[in-house]
């Protein structure tokens, strides 16, 4: 156990030393002088030692309290700093948000836009998540989730985000060479597919196959063509003008807004949702409602996907 040191004591016989005043060290100490002169009683009958001499009315530290004056001094402000440390510590729960989503719509989607919240929210400590499926999007510890399934895990609240539209999308150049002629570059341009996971944690996406038989399109080829197993790499395909894509209109909202790509047959008119889920209680509760505004936000002015 340490021993009780009396510190407002030691305080008083700091100041008064490097002062060589009881008025002066008061002053500092915003205490009266009769209340530094106890104090400085008090330590010397707890150390049994005489820490001052008087002499013309000052006063002056003997020299063993010069000697240990320093190491005094240079204790009383490791304490300061310390407290002033602890006194900076504070609970930052609330600003912190973990953020999941599947990898392509944070590549393609969310990033790009995040600078603007975090822009109108400086003081958050926000952390970006992505996920290949739903096991992993579901052992992941996050204050919000963007997945394109509604029902959750106990304790989490599911409400619809957005509606997501898919549309045959090319680059310019590509749509050049069949003389701008849509029709034409959707029956014979290359095809861009994606293979999308067995267990659907992407949403019920539309192929080629089912499009080009919904609509007529005539093509028999739809089965061959450039592949992919992620959304983010299709779209840069596309955007390399190697081939028309099924692109999904989150993916290729940026793409299409800059004329980095062009539609080039309908949208199809199924639609993929997407829902936010998060914890029914949330230390981050405040920040993760304006996160959420933001992203209804956004997705309002998403041309193709239907906000929900």
């Amino acid at each position: 156990m340490r021993k009780r040191v009396p510190l407002n004591a030691i305080r008083a016989f700091e100041a008064v030393a490097r002062n060589t005043s009881v008025a002066r060290a008061a002053d500092e100490l915003c205490v009266t002088p009769t209340a530094v002169s106890h104090q400085i009683r008090l330590l010397e009958e707890f150390l049994q030692v005489e820490l001052f001499v008087r002499k013309n009315s000052r006063i002056y530290p003997t020299p063993d309290a010069v000697a240990n004056m320093t190491r005094v001094s240079q204790a009383l402000d490791l304490i300061d700093e310390a407290v002033a440390s602890l006194g900076a510590v504070r609970d930052d729960s609330h600003l912190r948000l973990a953020v999941s989503a599947p990898a392509s719509l944070a590549s393609l989607w969310l990033v790009p836009r995040l600078g603007h919240f975090l822009a109108c929210e400086p003081d958050v400590d926000l952390s970006l998540r992505t996920f290949l499926n739903r096991r992993d999007a579901e052992s992941q510890d996050t204050d919000i989730r963007i997945c394109p399934w509604a029902e959750g895990v106990s304790g989490l609240h599911s409400e619809p985000l957005v509606e997501e539209a898919s549309v045959p999308v090319c680059a310019p150049e590509l749509l050049a060479r069949y003389d701008g002629d849509r029709a034409e570059t959707l029956r014979r341009a290359p095809l861009i597919h994606v293979d999308r996971a067995p267990s659907g944690y992407e949403g019920d996406y539309p192929d080629w196959a089912r499009y080009i038989g919904e609509y007529g399109a005539i093509r028999r080829d739809v089965g061959h063509g450039l592949r992919f197993n992620q959304s983010s790499q299709a779209v840069e395909a596309a955007l390399s003008g190697v081939g028309v894509l099924l692109g999904r209109s989150l993916l290729i909202q940026k793409a299409l807004e800059d004329g980095r790509l062009v539609p080039v047959a309908e949208t199809f008119p199924a639609r993929v949702p997407y829902y936010l889920q998060s914890p029914y209680n949330s230390k981050s509760r405040q920040m993760l409602q304006k996160f959420k505004d933001w992203l209804f936000e956004n997705v309002r002015t998403a041309p193709i996907a239907v906000a929900a």
